[in-house]
């Protein structure tokens, strides 16, 4: 027999300490694969999860939570400010490389001018639209919560 599960909200309990890490995917032209991370951080942020008392006795006894392991939702992300955008195992990749991936994340038809000008080590100018006419794939996303919660 299964154990009961009840329906229950998972808030932080201080500001400023729910993330975002987006898993965005794309094959280089020499049939190589690679990920990109673009991390967020948010004011504040609320998610629907359903456990068992047991379950959710041994979350009470953490302090961070990555969401996606227990199957939780989301109701409300707010106030997102903080980003970082970085290459998964970026030193697996030569110089040419990394070149056509900053190329694949920052070059549309549009802003050619614009991305000769770009600092190839700069990440953080994350733009959606232009990683998706890139043939960017978003793949995942991982919710976490870090310095606490509470469960209503």
């Amino acid at each position: 027999m299964s154990e009961e599960v009840e329906y229950y909200c998972i808030c932080p309990e201080s500001k400023n300490s729910v993330y975002t890490t987006e898993h965005w995917t794309n094959q280089l032209s020499n049939g190589n694969s690679v990920t990109v991370l673009y991390e967020q951080q948010w004011r504040d942020g609320s998610f629907n999860v359903e456990l068992s008392a047991k379950d959710k006795e041994i979350l009470l006894t953490q302090d961070s939570i990555v969401l996606n392991d227990h199957g939780a939702s989301v109701e409300e992300l707010s106030g997102g400010w903080f980003n970082e955008c970085k290459i998964e195992n970026k030193d697996q990749y030569n110089d040419e490389e990394l070149k056509e991936i900053h190329r694949l994340m920052f070059y549309d038809n549009e802003n050619e001018d614009e991305y000769d000008n770009r600092d190839e080590n700069d990440f953080n100018d994350f733009e959606q639209d232009i990683m998706e006419e890139n043939n960017w794939s978003m793949d995942d996303t991982i919710y976490e919560i870090y310095s606490g919660f509470e469960i209503e």
